[in-house]
């Protein structure tokens, strides 16, 4: 996996709308001719990639939906090969048919793919550390609540778990992953100081000895595949 990195903004984020605004100045190289945004959300792609005009349809549930889909629900409606880039940000781990979709996603793409995951790991060390995501809340997305939750994540994994599936899936689908990144990943846990040595050093007395900080403190990982046969 390629370390160097093609791909990146300096922008910063805060929601869902400023995250959008990151993503396509980081990805806007290749946002180009045709997009599909599969689980878009509130669409809030869609004024960023029209504004270079560029054919952008958004699927999934949410906010003027191009088309509503249940992404559950196999094969999506579309031919292979049918748009240049695929978006899939932060979805795959809401789905039970997380390895079919994949395959899914690399069949429509023509040329790239471009997939976000969480890093559950993070989240659960955060609550060991700071307390509760909530009053009636443990984990967000990870709790047993009262109520039936709208949405949950069906999997629970490791940043290094996340790396390993997407390589094995790229692989099969005669795809290559050009760039992986981390949110965070510049920022070692702790920090650069004697403070993040000594917290570090704890983490390995206290946990297994083969302990990955980085897997403790990295954000959300991004993956940029594209199809072998359009390598350059």
């Amino acid at each position: 996996m390629n370390k160097l990195r093609r791909f990146s903004s300096e922008l910063k984020f805060h929601d869902r709308p400023t995250r959008a605004h990151m993503l396509f100045d980081k990805y806007k190289e290749i946002l180009t001719g045709s997009v599909l945004d599969v689980g878009a959300d509130a669409m809030y792609m869609q004024k960023l990639i029209l504004s270079q005009d560029v054919k952008y349809v958004g699927i999934g549930y949410g906010e003027n939906i191009d088309f509503e889909v249940n992404l559950e629900d196999l094969p999506l409606n579309f031919e292979s090969n049918s748009f240049e880039t695929v978006l899939c940000f932060d979805v795959l781990e809401h789905l039970e048919n997380l390895h079919q979709m994949f395959d899914e996603l690399c069949r429509i793409s023509d040329k790239y793919v471009i997939i976000s995951l969480p890093n559950p790991w993070k989240d659960f060390f955060s609550v060991l550390l700071k307390g509760d995501y909530s009053i009636d809340e443990s984990m967000k997305f990870y709790g047993l609540p009262v109520q039936m939750p709208k949405d949950r994540h069906r999997w629970f994994f490791s940043e290094s778990d996340a790396i390993r599936l997407i390589s094995e899936l790229s692989k099969k689908n005669n795809y290559t992953v050009i760039q992986q990144d981390s949110d965070g990943d510049s920022l070692p846990l702790g920090g650069r100081g004697p403070y993040g040595m000594v917290a570090r050093l704890i983490l390995r007395l206290l946990f297994r000895k083969d302990i990955n900080t980085c897997a403790l403190s990295h954000g959300t990982s991004y993956y940029v595949l594209q199809k072998n046969e359009t390598l350059i």
